[in-house]
């Protein structure tokens, strides 16, 4: 059972490194970094050096908060994976502050226990009355800049607003359905970290080749890394495949976990070693979110468990 770890990075090379040498200790698992355009991948490269099977992507996107190029980064990955003389039986999606919760054994176990499954729920939010799902695809977003998070009130950035409010205009009456020549694809939401067979990465990288309406839509949509994928698999024959499938709406993203526990409040939890007592009976294989010089306890506590 290979594994490839597919980890979109852009802070704390140090806690990249760590994570890559916990799951590379493993023969069969794998580490492939994006490390985002807007930063110097020199300290995750000097960071990473010593470990094993760790690849950093050639193709780098420039990565802003709710923008599309997540996705584009998630395909650079998947098919430096994909392509790679190794082959990989799964993959396994990260976020740059995840970090094994479980042992390479328990992981390996997990994998070998589920072959054929796939890790990527999704909650049916098209032609929703609730708008907070809703919003997500009858307005008008454009976040891959500099403002897309930030408070400031500079000119570029009320421009920028009053441009999504206008052209919002243009998707106020979007349904939730996606029409390409090949059919209707119905939105799904879900969480950013997924696992995948080879079969379905796959599939994955063909249909975005093959789907430019698709792709179109999803540039405008709010949060694309959240549906994206999950509208994929959700409208294909592997919609069975997943471990969970045919789930109600629901809103919230933590009530959407696929293999990684995380907090979300109002913003995902930074988990030290207080939450120990709390994590360790979990069923989640990853951890969200961890950092170091916040986090070291927990990480000292979880990798002394697991070594």
């Amino acid at each position: 059972m290979r594994i490839a770890f597919l980890n979109l990075c852009h802070t704390d090379p140090d806690l990249v490194a760590r994570a890559a040498r916990r799951l590379t200790a493993d023969p069969d698992f794998d580490m492939f970094i994006h490390v985002d355009a807007k930063q110097d991948i020199e300290p995750f490269r000097q960071a990473v050096k010593d470990i094993p099977r760790v690849y950093f992507t050639e193709k780098r996107e420039k990565v802003y908060w709710g923008g599309y190029n997540a996705i584009t980064a998630t395909y650079d990955l998947l098919r430096d994976a994909l392509n790679s003389d190794r082959h990989y039986d799964y993959f396994v999606t990260m976020q740059n502050l995840d970090y094994p919760l479980k042992s390479n054994r328990e992981i390996r176990e997990f994998f070998e226990k589920n072959e054929g499954r796939e890790f990527i729920r999704g909650c049916p939010i098209a032609r929703t009355e609730d708008w907070e799902f809703a919003r997500k695809y009858r307005l008008f977003y454009k976040k891959d800049n500099q403002y897309g998070k930030t408070t400031e009130k500079s000119l570029k950035r009320i421009m920028m607003r009053l441009y999504e409010m206008m052209m919002s205009l243009t998707t106020i009456g979007c349904d939730g359905v996606i029409r390409e020549d090949d059919g209707e694809y119905p939105i799904y939401y879900g969480c950013a970290q997924w696992a995948v067979t080879r079969e379905c990465a796959e599939y994955l990288d063909d249909f975005e080749k093959t789907h430019s309406k698709f792709n179109k839509k999803m540039r405008i949509m709010q949060f694309p890394d959240e549906e994206y994928f999950h509208t994929v698999v959700h409208n294909s024959k592997y919609r069975t495949h997943c471990l969970k499938y045919d789930e109600p709406e629901q809103r919230w993203l933590v009530n959407w976990r696929n293999l990684h526990y995380f907090e979300f409040p109002k913003e995902v939890t930074t988990l030290t070693e207080r939450d120990y007592e709390r994590l360790k009976d979990k069923e989640e294989l990853f951890i969200r979110k961890v950092r170091t010089g916040i986090s070291d306890g927990l990480l000292n506590i979880l990798d002394g468990e697991n070594s």
